[in-house]
């Protein structure tokens, strides 16, 4: 047996031969853009791409690695090849920008968010900052006009807060360009001096937009006074240079560690996905290489005539440019009067652009390019579910049918396109059949993380677990609350599935859909209308399983207490019916499958579970729902199912769940 220092030398050595290789894939990435140069071609080849990570995920189970670390590795690696491309090729495009150090003004010092994004910009340049830490939006503006640095990092939107609203009014002063973006996950912490403890806190120091971020978490923690400051930083600052254990800053991990404080709790935002969108600001116009993919960011104002908006957006629709942000701020000297901000993906150099500007100078008050950049996010290629599999999956046949319902929200009369909803990178309506599983509860960390891996490796969709369980006894499992809630969310994000849960209360709606991509409302809730209402107003999928009592008509008007107030995101799930079969169980009606099609544009997913004696039964009752229409399948997956605290009869072990999926795409 090889000593522990022989193993230690061997990964070394292992490390630096893995750190050569990148750094070749990396020049080898360079010399494609060049390539690209004689003949223009994007820098992104999505369909070459999937097929690369396909063959790359085949040839890593044959060598004992799972899906995900395969696709995690290399969507890290072509996000490189992308960024180092595009680098690239923005300086033979921009030769005057070409400094090996750059100067930057941002929000803060150390640590600040601005911080920490100022450097993952520059290094995809390689460009050494010199920093520049200011204490407000327009002393950033005011440093780079006056030449005091060459750029400026401003944070425009976020997930949770929304879009900051100081900083537009100062994009609407300035002559300054946008030559730049990026967006940060924000993780945002409780931090303290080593030692302290998050029930004696008294002070708590934060920027306005963090504690608007995660102002539901706060509300929980009880006699806690809020202290505003300029920065994250500086909230940072003033708990490192003070004695006192009971005050605390909001701010981020990392920025935290260069205090010298540790995170008292982690992961507080509203939302599940908390992300920042930074904008870059220099003095002068960049121009973005034709094999690069533009945003272009514009400043309008219409008159105040009824239409006059539409009219000016119908102008990007003719010229087929598409529109990813639209933003009001009032005209800052005239009262009642708007200045609308829109983001467009398109080259302002381009035909269709310069055509559309001019068209909207003829007919707005004002329209001014605030930049034309690089779009630098790179989303991660997805792979198919089927690929996962190693099975070619078959399409359903389309089921048309003309028959028109009462008008109903759900009804096809209403709506006769299928209503497809997205969740993350999951579509669920749109002619793909997925598969939504995962135990009846969270246990515990490494269950549900357990259970994340074995969906996302088979090819599930989107994982699934109770954290709030009502229970006909008070001496059953009750499920982790909060604590469950938490450790679900946290393997939805490890394994970059979206995560669904059930709710029960009207007073777990927010707590719930703060967390989890999907709200679940089983069964025996489908004719809460209270409840249902309250869903409506939230801006989460909702999965509405049938009652087994509940006729299709019952059904669908229930999915219309919620679809009235707005939310248009409903799933029907069906799990069986009542029959006069004696076995306690219900009846899978699989005929509602057929019919709904034709009743309803709403898409429909099968639970089988409510209606087997044992497992093996699910498998041909999921490929029938398959064959009939469905557009998925909900199952319970558990890593021992003979212990589950809950629906431990109708839970599958890994290599079940594992075979019936393969089964299900052959």
């Amino acid at each position: 047996m090889s000593s522990l220092e022989h193993i230690r030398e061997r990964i070394t050595s292992l490390d630096q031969n893995l750190l050569t290789l990148l750094n070749e894939r990396r020049q080898l990435s360079v010399e494609v853009a060049k390539s690209k140069l004689a003949n223009p071609k994007a820098v992104r080849d999505q369909e070459r791409e999937q097929q690369l990570l396909i063959r790359l995920v085949n040839k890593g189970r044959e060598l004992g690695l799972d899906a995900h670390y395969v696709t995690q590795l290399y969507h890290t690696i072509i996000e490189d090849s992308v960024l180092s491309q595009q680098a690239f090729l923005q300086e033979l495009t921009n030769p005057e920008q070409q400094q090996s150090a750059v100067r930057v003004a941002f929000l803060g010092s150390k640590g600040s968010y601005s911080n920490i994004a100022t450097h993952r910009y520059f290094s995809r340049y390689q460009k050494q900052v010199v920093e520049l830490g200011c204490v407000g939006f327009q002393e950033i503006v005011d440093s780079v006009e006056s030449g005091q640095a060459d750029y400026g990092i401003l944070p425009i939107e976020n997930t949770s807060s929304g879009s900051i609203n100081e900083v537009y009014d100062v994009l609407q002063q300035t002559s300054l360009s946008i030559v730049g973006e990026l967006s940060n996950n924000i993780d945002h912490g409780i931090l303290a001096k080593p030692g302290s403890r998050i029930d004696q806190l008294t002070t708590l120091y934060a920027h306005p937009q963090p504690y608007q971020q995660c102002s539901r978490y706060l509300r929980t923690v009880p006699g806690i006074r809020v202290e505003f400051v300029d920065s994250s930083s500086k909230a940072m600052e003033i708990v490192a240079n003070s004695d006192d254990p009971n005050i605390a800053a909001l701010g981020s991990s990392a920025g935290g560690e260069m205090y010298g404080l540790q995170a008292l709790q982690t992961d507080i935002a509203n939302q599940t996905r908390n992300e920042t969108r930074f904008i870059v600001v220099s003095a002068s116009p960049i121009e973005v290489a034709d094999q690069v993919p533009a945003r272009t960011t514009l400043i309008m104002s219409t008159s105040q005539q009824p239409g006059s908006l539409v009219e000016a957006l119908l102008v990007l629709r003719e010229h087929k440019i598409n529109m990813s942000k639209l933003e009001s701020r009032p005209v800052q000297g005239n009262p009642w009067e708007e200045m609308f901000y829109i983001d467009v993906s398109a080259n302002v150099r381009s035909d269709q652009m310069q055509s559309a500007l001019a068209e909207l100078s003829r007919i707005t008050r004002y329209v001014k390019v605030l930049g034309c950049y690089p779009s630098e996010d790179v989303d991660p290629t997805q792979i198919p579910l089927t690929a996962l599999v190693s099975k070619q999956d078959e399409q359903p046949s389309t089921l048309i049918n003309t028959e028109q319902d009462d008008g109903a929200l759900s009804s096809r009369s209403h709506k006769p396109s299928s209503t497809v909803i997205r969740v993350g990178d999951v579509q669920i309506g749109d002619g793909e059949f997925i598969t939504i599983a995962g135990p009846g509860a969270v246990e515990s960390q490494n269950q549900i993380m357990a259970c994340a891996q074995q969906l996302k490796e088979s090819g599930g969709a989107i994982l699934q677990a109770g954290c709030f369980k009502p229970r006909s006894s008070p001496y059953s499992f009750q499920g982790l609350g909060e604590e469950g809630l938490g450790y679900l969310s946290q393997a939805g994000k490890h394994y970059h599935v979206p995560v669904m849960t059930e709710v029960s209360y009207l007073d777990q709606v927010a707590t719930l859909a703060s967390k989890a991509d999907i709200l679940y409302v089983r069964a025996r809730h489908m004719q809460n209308f209270n409840l249902l209402r309250e869903l409506g107003k939230t801006t989460r999928p909702v999965v509405l399983e049938r009652n087994n009592i509940a006729s299709l008509d019952e059904w669908l008007k229930a999915a219309d207490f919620i679809l009235a107030q707005g939310n248009q995101q409903v799933i029907l799930c069906e799990s069986g019916v009542r029959t006069f079969e004696g076995q306690g169980k219900a009846t899978l009606d699989l005929s509602a499958i057929p019919l709904l099609r034709s009743r309803t544009h709403l898409p429909v997913i099968v639970n089988p579970g409510e209606a087997i004696e044992r497992r093996e039964q699910i498998a041909p009752l999921a490929k029938a729902a398959k064959q009939l229409g469905a557009d998925g399948l909900l199952l319970w997956l558990h890593p021992d199912p003979e212990q589950a605290k809950v629906d431990n009869a109708k839970s599958l072990s890994f290599p079940q769940f594992s075979h019936t999926l393969s089964e299900l795409y052959s």
